[in-house]
């Protein structure tokens, strides 16, 4: 499973778009996708306007009409993720600067009171593995000496 976060803010951040892929690891299938806008923020006029991204709102209106994305109750996304976790028996979960999301499925999950859908599932983080990968290489390294 890859999966990544929108939030208001970084003090307080409140959900209002989880979008996730479950994928085959043995032949890069993807198996399932969904997106969900979050009833209770996107509702909140004062609130999402607060949100990094809130210029994008056009953007998940349009997503919304073409029926790729739905919007849900916070709870509800959380339930749907832990049964797709379940069904297709995922151990791992990846994303990017994972340590923020981790922290915003914490917040929201505490703040409306519903379970955390990655309790029992490894969480790592892509922009760790990304950055190991090209910061530390020899090839960067010369790249970066010589500009």
């Amino acid at each position: 499973m890859v999966f990544d976060t929108e939030t208001t803010n970084l003090e307080k951040p409140f959900c209002y778009n989880i979008g996730y892929v479950i994928m085959d690891t043995e032949s890069g299938e993807i198996i399932l996708r969904r997106e969900f806008v979050i009833e209770q923020v996107w509702h909140n006029s004062m609130l999402f306007t607060t949100a990094y991204y809130a210029d994008k709102r056009d953007l998940y209106i349009s997503k919304m009409k073409a029926r790729k994305v739905r919007m849900e109750k916070f709870g509800y996304v959380t339930q749907q993720m832990y049964r797709d976790i379940v069904e297709f028996e995922i151990t791992d979960a990846y994303a990017y600067n994972s340590p923020f999301d981790v922290r915003v499925f914490e917040y929201n999950c505490e703040w409306f009171k519903c379970i955390n859908p990655f309790d029992n599932v490894a969480i790592h983080d892509i922009r760790g593995y990304v950055h190991r990968k090209i910061a530390w290489s020899e090839d960067f390294q010369k790249f970066c000496d010589e500009h």
